[in-house]
């Protein structure tokens, strides 16, 4: 038999069968991390994205952002890429409320050209401008600071501050964030409600794995410090028990 021809009904409905079926597409998304320590301000810091990469078919485009206050310090961890999750419109929460050490979320994930594109703190501004005003201090006073401890918590740059009334309690823990080229450990030391890991409750944060191991205090610094302000160097010995390594 000779080749079959479609006739013309037969070819306009195929040809309309086709232009119905879902187009299956790579996204193209933004690659990057994000760790920062020192300088941090809400309207200085950026979040350079010079790097893009060729998602795998179904995958969309994840941007989390978190950002870590104690006392007056403050600290960036994010990260940018693929995701196979869901899409779900920006979130942003605080995973640890203030008052004293306090950790906030930015996270979505999308799946239109290049559509993770955050590059500031923006999203924190408003966060923080609905976060009710604590301004009673407690008698307390405990060693503040955040950042790796060969670096940003050297001796010099730890401060010792008042605590809020309501969080009167000195925390020191080792944390550790990763996520494809994301991986970070650092130091967190400030005032909280209780001495426990704050982030017991998030193993993940978006695509972040998150890791919390307390370190040890005395019974008077997990009581509150006192009010001397000339020894804050016992928070990096702290620092060094490092239960992850760098």
């Amino acid at each position: 038999m000779g080749p079959q021809h479609l006739r013309p009904v037969q070819l306009l409905c195929l040809l309309g069968a086709i232009s119905i079926l879902p187009r299956v597409e790579t996204l193209l998304c933004y690659e990057a991390t994000a760790s920062a320590f020192r300088a941090v301000s809400f309207h200085n810091w950026k979040w350079l994205l010079m790097r893009s990469m060729v998602c795998k078919l179904r995958e969309g485009c994840e941007e989390t952002l978190v950002l870590i206050e104690t006392g007056a310090r403050r600290g960036v961890v994010g990260f940018k890429g693929c995701s196979s999750a869901l899409s779900y419109p920006p979130q942003i929460s605080y995973l640890v409320a203030p008052p004293g050490v306090s950790i906030a979320s930015y996270s979505r994930i999308c799946r239109t050209y290049l559509c993770n594109n955050l590059t500031s703190l923006e999203p924190f501004l408003t966060l923080k401008a609905k976060a009710p005003k604590f301004t009673a201090s407690s008698s307390h006073n405990c060693p503040t600071c955040v950042g790796e401890h060969t670096k940003s918590c050297l001796p010099n740059f730890v401060t010792t501050d008042a605590c809020p009334y309501a969080a009167p309690m000195c925390y020191s823990s080792t944390l550790k964030f990763q996520a494809g080229f994301l991986n970070t450990t650092f130091l967190l030391m400030g005032c909280a409600r209780e001495h426990h890991q704050l982030l017991e409750d998030f193993q993940r944060i978006g695509s972040i794995r998150v890791s919390e191991v307390l370190n040890v205090l005395e019974k008077s610094q997990i009581a509150g410090a006192g009010t001397s302000r000339q020894h804050p160097a016992w928070g990096i010995l702290l620092g060094l028990l490092l239960a992850f390594g760098d």
